[in-house]
């Protein structure tokens, strides 16, 4: 049963998260505790007791969603002694991958994901550019639509989500003359703006030229190693070859649309048949709801899903003999 874990990006957190976790689990608390130490805040104190606005703002929500995706990843792998065979993350979740699979220590990728998320926030302060969703179109459409645009206004496919769902970035400009030649398509463009968890941004476009040398020149101080399991990483849709592969991939991944659509097709053709979202909330396994080619995803923040999880894998392993499933 060969098993693909997901991580989610930001916009997935909410107000307390891992709250049951943080009230059964003494690992949990521990996994928080040490995200507090890094940051110099009580997060478990703004997960659980804050503001959404707060949690919303890049430099908490990032390291907030990596420290809950990696409690979530923790307490399934200890309840059942399975690890995933293959994962992958959507943009921030490719961090969280990273620290599951013991690529980069949690540590650093706490202190990386808060360095990260204040250099994106920069772009919503300088006002380099603006991003929204595209559904209801066709990838070949909204390529047309954006090429023709191109040719006088910046806008992209910052994101590759589902067969009809795309994220998009631009100028103010691009994505006004997008916003029109898409619902003459039949779509609909809805701005991030008007979406309260959405950071407004041109994310995962050439619009980010601009944080690359400060990205860089963080990634050269942090180590890494390869991979415990494998993972797909979203900017070229393939695996990652090693440890030298991570820091070129993460410092062009918020200049690369996320190759999303295209990595889940790659793990499919590897293998990979139960999906698991393991994250806060529920936006992974919805995003491959809207993908007609892929099985339904589980949830671990889902008690119902994680209940069905639970049993499928206890039955599996009574079925083996009490040897590992997956």
């Amino acid at each position: 049963m060969t098993f693909c874990a997901l991580f989610p990006g930001q916009g997935s957190q909410y107000i307390g998260m891992c709250s049951e976790l943080l009230s059964s689990e003494p690992e949990a608390n521990q996994i928080f505790a040490e995200a507090s130490d890094v940051l110099g805040f009580d997060l478990k104190a703004l997960v659980m007791e804050g503001t959404l606005d707060q949690l919303t703002v890049s430099k908490y929500a990032q390291p907030a969603v990596l420290t809950a995706s990696y409690v979530l990843f923790d307490s399934f792998v200890r309840r059942t002694g399975v690890t995933p065979d293959y994962a992958v993350g959507h943009s921030l979740g490719e961090i969280s991958a990273l620290v599951a699979a013991e690529a980069l220590q949690f540590a650093d990728g706490i202190r990386f994901t808060a360095e990260r998320g204040e250099l994106m926030h920069r772009s919503i302060q300088e006002q380099k550019g603006r991003a929204g969703i595209v559904v209801d179109l066709h990838q070949a459409e909204l390529e047309d639509i954006v090429a023709s645009i191109r040719q006088t206004h910046y806008v992209a496919i910052s994101g590759y989500n589902s067969p009809k769902q795309f994220v998009v970035a631009g100028t103010a400009e691009g994505l006004r003359l997008l916003d029109e030649k898409v619902d003459r398509y039949g779509g609909e463009f809805i701005p991030f703006r008007m979406m309260p968890m959405k950071a407004d941004a041109p994310y995962h476009s050439e619009l980010m030229q601009f944080i690359q040398p400060e990205l860089e020149e963080i990634l050269s101080g942090i180590p890494f190693s390869a991979p415990v399991f494998p993972i797909c990483s979203t900017v070229h849709g393939e695996l990652i070859r090693g440890a030298e592969d991570i820091p070129r991939l993460l410092s062009s991944q918020l200049l690369q649309p996320i190759r999303w659509t295209q990595a889940l097709a790659r793990l499919q053709n590897l293998g990979a048949a139960v999906w698991i979202d393991i994250g806060p909330g529920q936006s992974v396994r919805n995003m491959l709801a809207e993908n007609p080619a892929l099985p339904a995803a589980y949830s671990l923040d889902d008690q119902q899903d994680l209940s069905r999880l639970l049993e499928r894998y206890e039955a599996l392993s009574q079925k083996s003999g009490g040897g590992e499933a997956g």
